[in-house]
């Protein structure tokens, strides 16, 4: 891998050599331990509706200045023996493929940028602008980032200045920085050692996704009667719903931390998640007041450990414990109804073997949405969906009592 970084850096001009950001770092060690059949697995898919009237030529311009304004989209990555001594190596110039590629072809991220970009036409409908991404060059937050970005150029609309991963990298080894890492890393050791150990092995790979029917407006409505965020709520619900079908109460969860509360990283285009661990007590058969509260505090400590330096820490364990995401509404969603419609049940090919064997992601607009993934031995259809069902009764019991 090193040696076509170098040959690259043969060619092109580079504008410098930088350390990875904790972020960066998580994902580049969550790639040195996976199979060469599953690189792909951390790429990344887009579709961006295009102006009428914007020609082709426009949009590769845009694409380009896409490209010279974020810094991750001109980036390669310098290995090393040591992987904590990882390096980003940003070229000068924007260096854009508009040629298609698959989902399942590997980047390589020595290579060039890990990104490519297309114009495609349905046959359904307009043109619109294809990306695939690798998730060490851009997050779900950065896609949205990206997409605004590139419709304010087409616009040609001004923009202001834009954060790099390289300044944060430098900021996350300062000597302040440093101790917040040494406190995450001790909650992270903390957390683990007092978290319930039950034994998982791996199985067949099921994907389920459960239509709950609820309304996000209706959603927003529980979460602020039972005075909690909406992701917090959902986090509540996962875990109550853990607790009842596996019988026991304490559930050791791992969230997704997006890391973007502080404004000079909120438009920072590059990779900022973590998964950082809570443990939640549950009362198997009450209701999901009580654990709300608690997950919500919980959650929001949690949080304050976000980023940490994944080479100081015991490297995940993906099959210890449950998995959650949450998927925020748009900006600029519009209301959504308050009535609640009938629960749907929906299987799903199986896709992605790596990461967690057991993981939710909850979608909250414009109706809650419960997608599961779950690569556990014994665990079948019968287990999934009485699980989903019984996350989702919770969420309706939680609706109806904020009426």
């Amino acid at each position: 891998m090193a040696t076509s970084a170098h040959m690259l850096e043969d060619f092109m001009r580079i504008q410098g050599v930088y350390p990875l950001t904790m972020g960066q770092l998580s994902m580049w060690s969550a790639l040195a331990v996976r199979p060469p059949e599953q690189l792909w697995e951390s790429n990344l898919e887009a579709n961006w509706p295009i102006p009428a009237a914007v020609t082709e030529a426009r949009v590769r311009d845009a694409l380009r200045a896409l490209a010279t304004r974020h810094e991750s989209l001109r980036t390669v990555y310098r290995p090393a023996d040591d992987p904590g001594d990882v390096r980003q190596v940003v070229l000068a110039d924007p260096l854009v493929r508009f040629t298609p590629a698959s989902l399942r072809e590997p980047f390589d991220l020595t290579a060039q940028p890990a990104w490519r970009a297309w114009i495609r036409t349905p046959d359904d409908g307009p043109p619109r602008v294809h990306l695939l991404i690798h998730h060490i060059a851009a997050d779900g937050a950065a896609l949205r980032i990206l997409e605004a970005d590139l419709h304010a150029l087409l616009r040609g609309e001004p923009l202001g200045a834009t954060p790099a991963p390289r300044e944060l990298a430098e900021r996350q080894r300062s000597v302040a920085f440093r101790k917040r890492l040494t406190a995450a890393g001790e909650y992270r050791r903390q957390t683990l050692a007092a978290a319930p150990r039950a034994a998982a092995s791996r199985g067949p790979l099921l994907r389920a996704l459960f239509h709950t029917g609820v309304p996000y407006d209706a959603a927003r409505r529980a979460a602020q009667h039972l005075q909690v965020t909406l992701p917090n709520l959902l986090l509540a619900a996962y875990a109550q719903a853990l607790a009842a079908t596996t019988g026991t109460a304490e559930q050791l969860l791992w969230q997704l931390a997006a890391n973007r509360l502080e404004p000079s990283v909120r438009r920072l285009v590059s990779s900022m998640t973590q998964w950082v661990p809570t443990v939640a007590s549950c009362d198997l058969d009450g209701p999901l007041g009580p654990p709300a509260r608690q997950v919500n505090v919980a959650a929001v400590q949690a949080m304050r450990h976000g980023v940490f330096d994944p080479f100081a820490v015991t490297p995940q364990d993906f099959d210890h414990g449950s998995y959650f995401t949450f998927i925020p509404a748009p900006d600029d969603a519009e209301p959504t109804p308050t009535e609640v419609t009938s629960a749907r049940l929906e299987w799903l090919a199986p896709r992605a073997h790596s990461g967690a064997s057991f993981y939710l992601v909850a979608k909250a607009y414009p109706t809650v949405q419960l997608t599961l993934r779950v690569m556990r031995d014994g665990y079948g259809r019968a287990d999934a969906e009485r699980f989903l069902t019984t996350m989702t009764d919770l969420l309706h019991r939680a609706v109806e009592e904020a009426r």
